[in-house]
């Protein structure tokens, strides 16, 4: 039943305690010992997981849980007769926190309803945690917060318990002030703020009509009402509402402050709910007047009830277990506190020499971790029936479509929010990725003939129905047109083989209902990476994941062995389908390339070719890096076609780079927008006026150097004919000028269809017939596709080093050569002359105009930037600041953490100069530093790949052939080109009187 299941995830950033916390819960159901918990990592079953001791791959696990109230239930009914308990299915998906394998938790977000937001107290919100939360919230999940490691808190840092309140309650309120920044939509989707102050007074979504009528408090539980703050209930996280956890994942305990209302309310005289309330704000209990007191009236001299009543007792067991460790004299040994406390705690675990080992015995009895998560996410986290509505326009937005609306569309999007699983519902289910498995990981997969050692599994989720061994559904891709389609061109497929995933083993089932997560063979022919399955051919696919980072790290990868070739071929195959988010492809010289996320992920997917797919010897080529190619001034060339009988003249200048940002983030919504016959539907106006507000809110967050003059955002796109490349991208063509004779008047030369698109021209009145202005003997529609066509060529690969344009606003103006007197032919005519056809001769005389303005406009290479956060102590600062001075880094910050002796610099690392670097900032450090590097723009180098001094302050100091210094721009502009087979303009002989010449190597 939908209603009794939980589909939830584990995020976090690297290293904050994911895969432990995971295996807490994992021994709830008895599938590892308590003592192996945190110590096991049982979800992390890959070797190279285990020896790097970080997560790669997402995997789930299905947990049966009682929740609290069922088992009180049962406790009633025991004297009256049989009580049926409510057992929750709660499957747990374990996501890696490294930004390389991003798109395992865009797979995991998208097939959960909820998650846990790990956060380390000691290093608090970090890069990665940022990541995560903008993730859900785009994934509209429902989100618990667990502060996890205050073992270290204790420990290692020696906080006392005030001042570990006031550490939990200032990154409580960090993390409810992102969420309130994603919430009003004001955050800027950019690393850059990773380093801003995000501010937690935003402004709200409208009061809460729920405030007590009540005139008079007569119960402390009233008083509390009265007094607390109804912003809390706008919080995204809040400790009232139960979705806050505090815990040690290494250790196995966890709390929230429901559990100990109970202990303490008989012993202050109140009720358990207002003791609840109380713990949860800033109350304190009064000694003298019996009863629970504010801020005000404590006037600082006691101490809050979080503190009192639970970090107290935590933190006196720590110190316990600290002075048994070193040998000290304690007053109460760890024994009596166990007896204190009640727990069932045995005497060889109270007595073991290793006194951490005791201490972990006793708080796992006290505080289980796995109860008080597993109790949270029953309670806070919605089932898939219930998150259904809210995520539907998410995880199935509505298509662009070609023909009419088709019924079926309709139905399918209520079937996803109704969740049913009877025969009679549609059957949906959505494949996020494939996974590849050893086949003895698989029940009955060794009995299989062929297909290796591994076997492909779809990693899916059923949204309606209940899909049974045998079903035939539908394999829906991405691009599917419920309102156009050719049946006879999708595949159908038979289920024959349907598992339940249990971390590292997959066991088989018959059938499973909807809203369950599953595991399905034999679709390894059928998906490449992900795709929708239904019952129906009107269904939409499902929308697009998001990934918060791109694939911009590539190598070329060849067989030692010629005859190897084939293999090689096969196990990119495989590993193309294997990752979610790696691209293969092949170059125009032939080459294999393969791209990923980072450094991390390519040494992942290399060491899979060679050990798992292809099986043979490789040879990796050195990282081939990814540019792009803009412009600093305005530019102005001509070029004429072939025949001479019309000429084009290109205007380039550059695009405010608030706008370029806007339209590369918006890709998925441009192109929905763009492509759609119908723009004038209510769909594309909503999402095409959203993306203008969101350039103009880019606008308003630019620095006033960057912003432009009021309304440059309508101004550039109100006469946009295209965008490019790839129809989508951030460089605009303008609608321009013809003239057929030199004295007639200039016509408007395309349709800013762009414009119209987006809302900021009004439509075109087609009527299929041709302006009454236009020359009898120049017809528009055979020029402008080819104009078209010319511009995504030209956008696509640039004239420095066919890298593509970013930021470039385009016009095109045509003119019509007449040509002699007596050659009375129209331009049609000289079609198919001896020059080729006119087609073919407009393409290459726009392309080459484009790239001449392109050139004249002061032409920059524009490299990938990453955001390195880099965490060192005080020793290991020169070391630090060494290496990033080798690397043509920019230091952006440089903080202390509060408490601690760590330094946190913030700084941006051409990606071109990142490899290698983590090694080497750890070797030069001796370990002290560790950094994490996050994709975050694209930025110009400002230094012309072709200068040359022209004064004479130019000359003395760069030489009279500007070589002195070395041009980075040139080199690596000559390496692109090296590598592409380009002519490199390069001097081989230096002197050439004493025939020296330079090796080339």
């Amino acid at each position: 039943d939908g209603a009794q299941c939980r589909n939830v995830c584990v995020l976090a950033h690297v290293d904050h305690g994911k895969t432990t916390l995971t295996d807490a819960l994992v021994a709830h159901n008895g599938f590892i010992s308590q003592k192996q918990a945190g110590q096991m990592r049982y979800m992390d079953f890959h070797e190279d997981e285990q020896r790097r001791g970080i997560t790669m791959k997402s995997a789930g696990i299905a947990l049966l849980y009682t929740p609290r109230a069922a088992r009180e239930k049962k406790r009633d009914g025991d004297e009256g007769g049989e009580e049926i308990v409510e057992r929750v299915l709660i499957t747990v998906i374990d996501s890696p926190g490294h930004v390389d394998f991003c798109s395992e938790v865009s797979a995991a977000a998208r097939l959960s309803d909820g998650c846990l937001v790990v956060v380390d107290v000691v290093e608090g919100v970090c890069v990665q945690t940022h990541a995560v939360l903008r993730q859900a919230w785009e994934e509209r999940l429902k989100p618990c917060l667990v502060f996890n490691k205050l073992d270290r808190v204790c420990v290692e840092l020696g906080y006392t318990p005030m001042e570990a309140y006031e550490r939990i309650r200032s990154l409580l309120h960090e993390v409810n002030g992102l969420m309130s920044a994603f919430e009003s939509e004001k955050f800027i989707s950019q690393a850059d703020t990773f380093l801003s102050a995000f501010d937690a007074h935003e402004e709200g979504r409208g009061e809460n009509g729920g405030e007590n009528d009540a005139t008079t408090t007569t119960t402390t539980c009233d008083y509390l009402e009265d007094e607390e703050d109804l912003v809390n209930e706008e919080e995204a996280f809040n400790i009232a509402s139960g979705n806050v956890a505090f815990g040690s994942a290494i250790d196995g305990w966890a709390f929230r402050p429901d559990a100990f209302a109970d202990l303490y309310a008989e012993k202050l005289g109140c009720s358990s709910a207002a003791l609840t309330k109380a713990l949860c704000g800033d109350w304190y209990y009064h000694p003298k007047m019996k009863r629970i007191v504010s801020r005000k009236v404590a006037n600082g001299k006691l101490k809050p009830l979080f503190v009192q009543c639970i970090l107290e007792p935590i933190w006196k067991i720590y110190r316990t277990a600290e002075s048994e460790k070193n040998g000290e004299w304690v007053e109460k040994d760890l024994a009596t506190l166990a007896r204190a406390l009640k727990v069932d705690v045995g005497e060889r675990e109270l007595k073991n020499t290793d006194r951490r080992a005791a201490l972990q015995s006793v708080m796992r009895a006290w505080l289980p971790m796995s109860s008080c998560l597993l109790e949270m996410v029953v309670n806070c986290v919605p089932n898939p029936v219930a998150a259904a509505a809210r995520r539907v326009n998410r995880v199935m937005p509505q298509p662009v479509l070609r023909g009419a609306r088709p019924k079926g569309l309709d139905e399918a999007r209520r079937a996803v929010i109704a969740g049913k699983a009877s025969d009679d519902a549609p059957k949906i289910i959505f494949v996020c990725k494939m996974i590849a498995v050893p086949k003895v990981h698989v029940q009955g997969a060794l009995t299989e003939a062929g297909g290796g050692d591994v076997k492909f599994l779809a990693f899916a989720r059923i949204y309606s129905g209940t899909v049974r061994k045998g079903d035939k559904l539908y394999v829906l891709n991405s691009q599917h047109d419920p309102s156009d389609y050719d049946a006879s061109n999708i595949e159908e497929v038979e289920l024959t083989e349907l598992y339940l995933m249990m971390g590292q083993g997959m066991f088989k089932v018959d059938e499973v209902p909807a809203g369950n997560l599953l595991a399905i063979g034999g679709l390894d022919r059928a998906i490449l990476k992900s795709a929708t399955l239904s019952s129906s051919l009107e269904c939409p696919p499902f929308g697009e994941m998001m990934f918060q980072a791109s694939a911009i790290v590539k190598v070329a990868v060849e067989p030692e062995n010629v005859t190897d070739m084939d293999a090689l071929v096969e196990g990119l195959r495989l590993l193309n389908r294997a990752d979610a988010f790696v691209e293969v492809s092949v170059m125009d010289t032939g080459e294999h390339v393969v791209a990923a996320a980072g450094e991390v992920h390519l040494e992942r997917c290399v060491a899979d070719l060679r050990e798992r797919f292809a099986k043979v010897p490789i040879r990796v080529s050195p990282p081939i890096i990814s540019f792009r190619e803009g412009v600093t001034t305005t530019g102005t060339a001509s070029s004429s076609t072939a025949n001479g009988r019309l000429t084009f003249t290109c205007t380039a200048k550059p695009i405010h780079n608030f706008i370029v940002r806007a339209v590369d983030d918006s890709a998925d919504a441009l192109k929905v927008i763009l492509l759609a016959k119908d723009t004038e539907s209510d769909e594309n106006k909503m999402l095409a006026k959203a993306f203008i507000e969101k350039v103009t809110a880019a606008r308003e967050a630019a620095t006033y150097d960057e912003q432009g003059p009021e309304g440059v955002v309508e101004d550039t796109f109100r006469s946009a004919w295209a965008l490019g490349p790839k129809r989508v991208g951030s460089n605009v063509l303008n609608v321009g000028t013809y003239t057929v004779d030199v004295d007639d008047e200039e016509k408007e030369f395309g349709h800013a269809n762009v414009g119209v698109a987006l809302g900021v021209r009004k439509p075109y009145d087609m009527d299929g017939s041709p302006p009454e202005d236009v020359a009898a003997d120049f017809d528009l529609n055979s020029v402008q596709g080819s104009v078209l066509t010319g511009f995504q060529m030209a956008t696509d690969r640039g004239p420095l080093c066919d890298e593509p344009l970013t930021g470039v606003q385009i016009t095109l103006n045509v003119a019509v050569n007449r040509g002699n007197e007596d050659d009375d032919r129209t331009v049609e005519d000289t079609d198919g002359d001896q020059f080729g056809p006119l087609s073919g001769q407009i393409i290459n005389a726009v392309r080459d105009a484009i790239r001449k303005a392109v050139l004249k406009a002061g032409t920059r290479l524009v490299e990938a930037m990453y955001l390195a956060v880099i965490t060192t102590t005080a020793d290991a600062l020169g070391g630090t600041y060494a290496v990033l001075g080798k690397r043509r880094s920019q230091v952006l910050s440089e903080t202390i953490r509060e408490g601690t002796g760590v330094f946190v610099i913030h700084a941006y690392l051409p990606v071109a100069t990142a490899f290698g670097f983590v090694d080497q900032l750890r070797a030069q450090t001796s370990g002290a530093s560790t950094a994490q590097l996050v994709f975050s723009h694209w930025s110009p180098i400002d230094m012309d790949p072709f200068f040359t001094p022209t004064t004479e302050e130019e000359r003395e100091e760069y030489g009279e052939e500007g070589d002195v210094g070395p041009n980075i721009a040139r080199q690596l502009m000559d390496s692109v080109r090296r590598r592409k087979g380009l002519k490199v303009e390069e001097k081989i002989v230096q002197v050439a009187t004493k025939q020296r010449t330079l090796a080339r190597k």
